[in-house]
């Protein structure tokens, strides 16, 4: 007669329903600290260990709603094989979610060693900006305060000089300088070297003419004159008599 391949149960009298339990344990050190499976919530609780690129024991860590958590960041002592991914975006919509991301972006090599991501202008339904879908431009009102410092030096008199100044009462921008007169006349555009320093630095000189007795200065350097400073415009009479000299300092104050 053959074996017989029978099973018993096993039962345990410990428990009212003679349920069988089992303990896992650490096969090492079964009685050391730390060395037991917990269970609660009829969950078990494991800490999840795996092997990093350097080939280090790591603990896995998962952010707060649950996802494994990634760093794209490199640091070459703790991150040298930083987690790299594709960007994705979604769809449009008034309540973005997973279900909706799904569009890849692109890119092309462009110069200097550098990968630029492909974008384009389009209107609020995506329709691209041509001729037949232009983009409209509105024309605003300037944030900065416009400056017109208009003077008259009445009555100055032959080979004598009068200063036009004005003091910058923050970044003065756009600085354009006009002077005239009815007779031959000097015109010298200075700019304070510091706040109350009482210096000036010569930008330019200009002479009027009987053909020409009206002068422009556009002065493009340095583009801003500094809080505080002094633009001044020396008026020299060069006529024959006294004559009365025009000037006007004009910019903006951002």
């Amino acid at each position: 007669m053959s074996d017989y391949k029978g099973q018993l149960p096993i039962r345990s009298r410990d428990d009212v329903d003679e349920k069988v339990q089992v303990k896992l344990h650490d096969f090492v050190d079964p009685n050391g600290v730390d060395k037991q499976l917990e269970i609660s919530e009829k969950k078990a609780h494991v800490r999840v260990h795996a092997k990093d690129s350097d080939g280090n024991d790591k603990q896995v860590l998962l952010s707060q709603e649950g996802h494994v958590q990634s760093n794209g960041d490199y640091d070459a002592t703790n991150n040298k094989r930083p987690s790299s991914q594709g960007l994705i975006v979604s769809d449009r919509s008034a309540s973005p979610d997973e279900t909706t991301m799904n569009k890849r972006p692109t890119a092309v090599v462009g110069n200097d060693d550098k990968v630029a991501v492909d974008v384009a202008i389009s209107d609020s339904s995506g329709n691209r900006i041509d001729e037949n879908n232009p983009l409209p431009v509105y024309v605003s009102d300037d944030p900065a305060t416009e400056i017109e410092d208009y003077d008259v030096a009445v009555n100055v008199a032959k080979d004598a000089s009068a200063n036009h100044d004005y003091t910058t009462t923050s970044e003065f921008r756009a600085l354009n300088v006009e002077g005239s007169s009815a007779g031959l006349a000097k015109f010298e555009l200075q700019v304070e070297t510091a706040p109350s320093a009482g210096t000036f630095n010569t930008v330019m000189v200009k002479f009027n003419s009987v053909s020409n007795p009206n002068v422009v200065f556009a002065h493009k350097s340095p583009k801003a004159v500094a809080s505080g400073l002094i633009i001044r415009l020396v008026k020299t009479n060069l006529d024959n008599q006294s004559t009365d000299l025009y000037s006007l300092i004009n910019g903006k104050e951002v």
